[in-house]
């Protein structure tokens, strides 16, 4: 399965990155109606999530479809569902969209892309969380591959090309 470090920000995110538009903003409406919908799917267990670790949150995936839910005391307070990004106003800000989106991604195969979507909306905010994550991905790879190294995007080649196994 591919992670989402080893795509380029396109692959990752699909074409929608061309024309963000604060018209996709998913409206608090829409929000409850998806969750609505997630409160009685089945849950998987919690998946670990190294930047949640002791914060009171966590993350699951729905056990049928590619949705994934950031929870905090057993209540979903965000959302990854189909195309849908979105997470509660008074938890906004707090840098969970990364964990979220990761989250999500390596359940997709490495993209943000639900199976058969290949086009999906952004907000101006939704591409900046999108890049952030991605961004985080690679970093973190980075990491695992040569501790210490400093933590730059311009090291993505290098990890990727590393972990693939064309350099030893």
């Amino acid at each position: 399965m591919t992670a989402p470090w080893q795509r380029s920000f396109l692959e990752f995110a699909g074409p929608g990155i061309d024309r963000p538009s604060d018209t996709l903003r998913v409206t608090e409406d829409e929000a409850a109606d998806i969750l609505a919908k997630l409160a009685i799917q089945a849950w998987s267990a919690q998946l670990p999530a190294g930047s949640l670790q002791n914060s009171g949150y966590t993350i699951r995936h729905t056990r049928a479809g590619f949705n994934t839910a950031l929870f905090r005391v057993g209540r979903i307070v965000g959302f990854y569902a189909g195309s849908y990004l979105w997470i509660a106003a008074e938890y906004r800000g707090k840098g969970l969209s990364t964990p979220l989106i990761l989250a999500a991604a390596e359940q997709r195969g490495g993209s943000i892309m639900p199976p058969g979507v290949i086009l999906q909306g952004y907000t101006p905010a939704g591409l900046a969380a999108h890049r952030k994550a991605h961004r985080q991905a690679i970093l973190e790879a980075t990491e695992r591959v040569i501790p210490g190294r400093v933590r730059t995007p311009g090291a993505a080649d290098f990890v990727r090309l590393h972990l693939a196994g064309a350099i030893r």
